[in-house]
């Protein structure tokens, strides 16, 4: 039967097809719908603004195809949508208002662009999961982002944002687990209050523009399992916590910095750090 005519469907799931072509406008007559998956096709053209018409629509998941144009504000009129993925795409401009009881989002590798702005968050009380990475993301990533109060992981890798801003959890509670800012052009001092999030396991602000000394506080966080500060301009000695035995040993590297007595032995100080008579000597303003 044609999909127009199955008024009742709940689920469909056309992934890892050949389907090419526009997404077809006979699934805007599908209100019924709770989960609607396209991945891995190759769908062209822009989502269509009639999506935002699939009242009952929870998982959206177009990822994976050769969609273009604007992410439409439509998207926002999908109240009950808790997971969306449209990763993999060709989109133009940055994020529109999100659904307001989102779980899940994933945009990564799409070609978004512009700032990371509260209006598109703004709401999101329930938000665990944002996979932003390997897009074209600009700017300062503020704080109140790292305050929405259901956020567990953060995946802003592989942009081009220019600093970062954290200020205390609120009320001492956050669920933030896992941060990742990689391969970014953020300058200025690593945030100390990165080690105020209670059950903080892993960081990343690998190959980024920052300089000065690894926070003391970080070498006493018990819950860091995870830090990656490799890449950037980093000077001092870091803290001997770090190095105080099995116990206290985690995961990562300090490496390609311009560091002083990370101890040779350990796994952390990989790789070696730059040249002192180069860019250390004259770190980047």
């Amino acid at each position: 039967p044609l999909v127009s005519q199955l008024t009742q469907l709940v689920t469909l799931d056309l992934g890892q097809n050949s389907f090419h072509g526009t997404i077809p406008p006979s699934l805007s007559s599908l209100s019924f719908l709770q989960t609607l998956t396209l991945r891995t096709n190759s769908f062209s053209g822009s989502i269509p603004s009639f999506i935002g018409n699939l009242k009952s629509l929870q998982e959206l998941d177009v990822s994976g195809n050769s969609l273009s144009g604007y992410v439409p504000n439509t998207i926002f009129s999908l109240s009950k949508l808790t997971r969306l993925d449209l990763s993999f795409n060709k989109f133009s401009g940055g994020l529109p208002k999100l659904p307001p009881n989102l779980l899940e989002l994933a945009i990564k590798a799409s070609s978004l662009s512009g700032s990371i702005s509260k209006s598109s968050f703004d709401g999101l009380n329930q938000l665990e999961t944002v996979e932003l990475s390997a897009n074209s993301f600009t700017g300062v990533l503020q704080s109140w982002f790292f305050q929405l109060p259901s956020l567990q992981q953060i995946n802003l890798s592989n942009n081009t944002l220019t600093g970062v801003e954290i200020s205390k959890p609120n009320k001492g509670y956050s669920e933030l687990v896992a941060v990742d800012l990689g391969f970014n052009k953020i300058e200025g001092y690593i945030p100390a209050n990165f080690s105020e999030y209670p059950v903080l396991a892993s960081l990343s602000l690998r190959y980024n523009m920052l300089r000065g000394p690894i926070p003391l506080e970080f070498s006493k966080k018990g819950t860091l399992k995870r830090l990656y500060l490799d890449g950037n301009y980093l000077t001092g000695t870091p803290p001997p916590g770090f190095f105080a035995g099995e116990e206290s040993e985690i995961a990562g590297s300090f490496g390609d910095n311009c560091l002083r007595g990370c101890p040779a032995s350990s796994q952390l100080c990989l790789p070696s750090q730059k040249p002192r008579w180069g860019v250390c000597h004259a770190p980047p303003i």
